[in-house]
């Protein structure tokens, strides 16, 4: 009589499961809309310890964004900081490249190329653009020494979806160390 009651309530639990995992792909997109929105109104608090650079540390700045010598100052320090290469065997020559924070790091280099294209297509000016960049970019460096699992899963979440990367990171405010 056990096994009969425990193989009845087994089939009811699987039929049961069955039921609720097949979702409407009309209710999938509801979701999916609903995790970008629920992402977005997420907001963090960094500690900062990068300021604006001064006009001579500007004129020494190689343009490696096009963006303006602003964010490339802040683009260089974010390479030097997110991508390091270490040596796979202590005294071997050969290294690799790691990068720390892959989240994030994705994050950034796709909304690069999201307001490269902004840019080019002129939909923004480039003083609004480069502030919007510099701003990810000091997002980007102050997460570094941050516990940032809830920001880089709603990173990873909406992965796909540059606005809402963007709007990810203009929802983190920066506190200055100094």
């Amino acid at each position: 009589m056990k096994k009969i009651y425990f193989l009845g309530l087994t089939l009811f639990c699987l039929n049961t499961v069955g039921v609720f995992a097949e979702i409407p792909s009309e209710e999938k997109e509801k979701i999916e809309n609903v995790n970008e929105t629920v992402a977005t109104a997420l907001t963090w608090e960094f500690f900062s310890a990068h300021e604006d650079p001064s006009v001579e540390i500007l004129k020494t700045v190689s343009r490696s964004c096009k963006l303006g010598e602003k964010s490339s100052y802040f683009y260089n320090l974010f390479k030097e900081t997110y991508v390091v290469k270490e040596e796979v065997v202590p005294g071997d020559p050969t290294r690799r490249t790691v990068i720390k924070k892959p989240e994030i790091y994705n994050s950034v280099k796709k909304i690069e190329k999201y307001l490269n294209k902004s840019l080019k297509s002129g939909s923004e000016s480039k003083d609004i653009l480069e502030d919007k960049f510099c701003h990810v970019l000091k997002v980007s460096l102050a997460a570094i020494d941050s516990d940032t699992k809830t920001f880089e899963k709603s990173l990873k979440d909406n992965k796909k979806n540059p606005e809402a990367l963007l709007s990810i990171f203009e929802n983190v405010s920066l506190r200055n160390i100094y």
